[in-house]
Formats: C-alpha cells, structure tokens, sequence
C-alpha cells in the first residue's frame, strides 16, 4: 500500500528535466536522473525501471493551470484581476508566488495546490490499481 505524501512529493519533485517514479517493491520514489544510483548495473538500472510506475510528468500535473484554477476561487477583484495580469509571460510562476504572499494569500494557494496534488495522486493510484492510504 502506497502512501499519497510519498506520491505527492514524488509530483512536487517533477519538473522540465526530470521525471519521478515509484517502485511498489521497494516502495520508493526515485527520480529519471540516477545519479544516486551510480553503483548499480546497467542491467540493475533497466529491471529497476521496468518495476518501476512513471508519476505524472509536469505537463500532466499542469501547475499553471492549478495557478488558473486557483484565480478563480479569489473573491477580491482587485487581487484576482492583478494575479490573472502576472501570470503571462516568463517568470510567471515567481510574480504569481511574490504576489501571493505579498496579498496574505500564500498558505490559500498552497492548500489549494496541495489539495489538487492530492486529486492528482489518487487518480494515478486508481489508474495503476495501488492500493493507497
């Protein structure tokens, strides 16, 4: 039985670089990246992989889109109208994040991702028939 804070933080690992997995007979999560993994075989390294549940890669997790989501559960026009104007453009993510806490509403937006990652993890166990707690 896999736990969903080891999945969620196996989801807030992911990024451009890197994809996660899980390995449900070492009840791990390891990253695409091995270099922990240094002394193994290349043979070790091919059956580990193929134990082995890719997570959902960032563009299935979609951050940006939780930013959006998130937006709109903002009743203060003013602050909801200034986070939908910050969030085009490079550097998105940190002006999104500075306003954030500039306005208070930091720990609201961490719940609320918390919570979608919590969504996003039950629906991967469902979909690969892991028992989860």
């Amino acid at each position: 039985m896999v736990t969903l804070s080891k999945i969620i933080d196996g989801l807030e690992m992911v990024d451009d670089m890197t994809d996660c997995y899980y390995n449900p007979e070492k009840d791990e999560i390891f990253l695409s990246n091995i270099g922990e993994y240094e002394d193994l075989t290349e043979d070790e390294i091919d059956e580990l992989f193929e134990a082995s549940i890719i997570l959902p890669t960032q563009y299935e997790i979609n951050e940006y889109q939780i930013m959006v989501d998130f937006i709109e559960t903002i009743d203060n026009l003013e602050i909801k109208n200034n986070l939908q104007r910050l969030i085009h453009g490079k550097g998105a993510f940190r002006r999104f994040k500075d306003y954030c806490i500039e306005m208070g509403i930091i720990q609201d937006w961490y719940d609320f991702r918390d919570k979608k990652y919590k969504g996003i993890a039950i629906a991967w166990c469902k979909q690969n028939e892991l028992e989860y707690r």
